[in-house]
């Protein structure tokens, strides 16, 4: 999917804006840019509004959306979007979109929710506003285009943006940008042991998934996303260290269940 044109959009509104403080009530207008993205996506024709995986998105999406309604402050939507390979992403002021390639590889309720709980985690972080933040204090138009670039993309990659503009800023941000990955499947895996529906180890057999159909990866160092391998050894470090929330879900073979 072409996002280049809405990036660079972006950047012209929100690129020079001085962000000074960062909380409840964010300098970043969130659902500003939740709606101009959904017009852009809806005008471009890569919205999918009849898709017959809505049944299974919107049933699982509701229990993750249902368990972080009060800590957003926008209403949680998802939409199903074009594309080849699997991806989804989440937008400031509440839309994740999932692409149909995605839902035929999530193979069970808790890896799709895994999915879902991740992107909830970069909603309830805050991390496009935050990230926003700290490029500005850079004082750098084309990172802050590279940033947003690069979140828009989700955990999944896919982006198509604009290589001049990311290229300004991706070795300043590499870094940053793997940290915020890793905190959005730390608090994903929160928000899916808080439903008491879905298994927090369908994040684990997801990562599984991905890494059988598409292969192990490139070297850390040249991604924006952690690999495969260590954010599952990452999860599973997370939920061993804390039973109490973690301690009833069990690695069990319901993986194998397919539900399409």
């Amino acid at each position: 999917m072409e996002r280049s044109a809405f990036v660079n959009s972006l950047v012209a509104t929100v690129g020079i804006t001085q962000l000074s403080h960062i909380g409840a009530a964010l300098a970043v207008d969130e659902a500003e840019l939740g709606r101009e993205y959904f017009g852009q996506l809806r005008e471009s024709g890569d919205l999918l509004f009849d898709s017959s995986f809505y049944e299974h998105l919107n049933e699982v999406g509701s229990v993750i959306a249902g368990t972080v309604r009060s800590r957003y402050e926008y209403p949680i939507r998802f939409y199903i979007v074009r594309g080849e390979s699997a991806n989804a992403f989440s937008v400031p002021g509440g839309n994740i979109y999932v692409n149909e390639p995605l839902l035929r590889l999530a193979k069970n309720r808790d890896e799709l929710a895994g999915v879902l709980a991740h992107e909830c985690g970069h909603m309830v972080l805050h991390h496009v506003a935050k990230h926003i933040a700290a490029a500005n204090k850079m004082n750098t138009v084309a990172t802050v285009g590279s940033i947003l670039a690069q979140i828009f993309g989700g955990p999944l990659g896919g982006m198509a943006a604009d290589y001049g503009m990311q290229n300004a800023g991706e070795r300043v941000d590499a870094n940053l940008q793997r940290h915020i990955e890793a905190q959005a499947d730390e608090e994903g895996a929160r928000i899916m042991a808080a439903t008491n529906t879905y298994n927090p180890y369908g994040m684990i057999w997801f990562f599984q998934t991905m890494t059988a159909t598409y292969g192990a990866g490139q070297a850390a160092w040249t991604r924006s996303h952690p690999l495969d391998q260590q954010r599952i050894d990452d999860l599973r470090t997370e939920m061993a260290a804390d039973p109490t929330v973690f301690g009833k879900f069990k690695d069990t073979q319901q993986r194998e269940v397919a539900y399409w």
